[in-house]
């Protein structure tokens, strides 16, 4: 579990990056949802002992649903509730015990990898506000030095480069 004043660099060393597959879209609704805007590169959930008693009360809450459903819609209500809300809780909880990151599969193969490993890292380290974690990332990269300007393997889409500019 993370402590307390865990550095994201330490969080980088240990986080486990999770292409984000269609499987796992669909077992994790949730990831689904919040992967559908062309900018987002990488998902991550609380980590550590927030994560953890987050993650405990969506399951708990997942069952209790579907048990209040199990009467009117029998095992299948249930199931769909675990399905869409359990999975979640299920994946915050993995994610307090081994830091993860569910990255997009063509982000997965860019060069630029280690700049969205870095990102998330900052993330699950306790910083919330993304205008934050890209000033602190500014600090240590540019276009300039990771060689972004007129790079074709670049998405056109990519946020990264913009971002890194301070747009």
């Amino acid at each position: 579990m993370q402590s307390a004043g865990e550095g994201w660099e330490s969080v980088a060393l240990r986080l486990r990056v999770v292409s984000l597959t269609w499987i796992v879209r669909v077992l994790v609704p949730s990831l689904l949802v919040s992967s559908l805007p062309k900018r987002t590169r990488g998902i991550s959930f609380h980590s550590g002992v927030s994560g953890m008693a987050v993650g405990f009360v969506v399951v708990a809450g997942s069952i209790v649903i579907g048990w209040l459903l199990g009467g009117s819609q029998g095992p299948l209500g249930a199931a769909v509730s675990f399905w869409l809300l359990g999975s979640t809780g299920l994946v915050m909880v993995a994610s307090s015990l081994r830091p993860l990151a569910f990255v997009k599969p063509i982000c997965v193969r860019c060069r630029l990898l280690p700049v969205i490993r870095e990102h998330e890292s900052i993330h699950l380290a306790g910083v919330s506000r993304e205008e934050t974690v890209w000033a602190s990332m500014r600090l240590r990269h540019s276009t300039q030095s990771l060689a972004l300007e007129a790079d074709p393997a670049i998405c056109w889409f990519c946020p990264i480069p913009k971002r890194l500019a301070g747009h």
